[in-house]
């Protein structure tokens, strides 16, 4: 007997994040999940007891996916300015993989009241964790915040480029607060 390895919460969650990257969230039907994995209905239910709590755990794992792992990442790091670089090598490498998914939450949330408050809660911890790596580069306050607000729309507005940008574009975006090796 063959054993689906595509049968677990992961994988569910993995792919539902894709789709919502890459086709929107009507894709998030359960019928096209189940036909991608290759898994009957009942599988879906096994792991979930609805789509509304499919739908929460896809937008907490991307939570955890991009915003703790960025995080965690950047926190290995020796100081506030090489980790700051860091978290702006994760935001260019993301960009660089065509990922839209920043901008499909966004729509998401414009249309539901719960993500909204979800996303506009995830937002708020990112800009509080730029705002603590920038309080070690800069000792102004109000270039803490400048930056802070510079670095966030950097980051949600390459997404909405009229072309996609390159890897040596991104790093002049970025040039300021990246460290060159």
């Amino acid at each position: 007997m063959e054993i689906n390895t595509n049968n677990n919460r992961q994988a569910w969650l993995t792919l539902g994040l894709r789709t919502l990257g890459e086709k929107g969230l009507g894709s998030l039907k359960i019928n096209n999940l189940c036909l991608m994995l290759n898994v009957t209905k009942g599988c879906f239910y096994h792991w979930f007891k609805s789509k509304g709590e499919y739908e929460e755990q896809i937008l907490g794992y991307w939570k955890q996916r991009f915003t703790q792992q960025f995080i965690k990442l950047a926190e290995m790091g020796t100081d506030n300015k090489q980790k700051l670089s860091i978290l702006c090598e994760q935001c260019i490498d993301s960009t660089l993989k065509g990922n839209r998914l920043e901008v499909e939450i966004n729509a998401w949330a414009q249309k539901n009241d719960e993500v909204k408050n979800f996303v506009h809660k995830v937002y708020k911890q990112r800009y509080r964790y730029l705002i603590k790596l920038l309080s070690g580069v800069y000792s102004d306050e109000s270039e803490i915040k400048k930056h802070a607000l510079i670095v966030y729309s950097l980051v949600v507005g390459v997404d909405f480029f009229y072309r996609k940008l390159s890897r040596k574009e991104l790093e002049l975006i970025f040039s300021e607060y990246l460290i060159k090796n």
